[in-house]
């Protein structure tokens, strides 16, 4: 995997989303505090889980919205998920619409002590009627579902 691009969103110096594209070779370049090092630290955090500082969130946004995106290109061929079974994420509905893994971090940077509050996936997903809440269903609910819909 590669890391394509980073979003961030109401972190210190970025209030509004901005997103950084990345290449092979990627350099930042800048005049001191045009926030270099505050995307070198949203990628710490992102891939390193760690949490940001009481400080962190942006001054003039909107501290509970504090975010960062990651997109993720050259995905594996394939992965395995549930036990021994080969798949992909685009067979597993993973994927955004480039194709790509887009994984959001929120943090709570209204909080004294902030920490991540929701990892989530965005990604193109089935929506034909009876598979909208696939992702929300226990084991058995689904079982029930795929009988229901084979008998149908």
């Amino acid at each position: 995997m590669k890391l394509r691009r980073l979003r961030i969103r109401n972190f210190r110096c970025f209030q509004n989303e901005t997103a950084i594209e990345f290449d092979d070779v990627t350099a930042l370049v800048g005049k001191n505090d045009s926030g270099k090092s505050t995307i070198m630290e949203a990628l710490d955090l992102f891939l390193n889980e760690g949490n940001p500082d009481k400080d962190d969130a942006s001054k003039a946004g909107d501290a509970k919205d504090l975010t960062i995106i990651c997109e993720f290109s050259d995905l594996p061929h394939a992965v395995v998920i549930d036990e021994d079974y080969p798949t992909s994420l685009s067979a597993e509905f993973l994927v955004n619409q480039d194709g790509c893994l887009e994984i959001h971090k929120n943090y709570s940077g209204h909080l004294q002590a902030p920490k991540c509050s929701s990892i989530e996936a965005f990604a193109i997903h089935p929506n034909a009627d009876g598979v909208k809440d696939l992702l929300q269903l226990k084991n058995a609910d689904l079982k029930k579902r795929a009988k229901d819909r084979a008998s149908t």
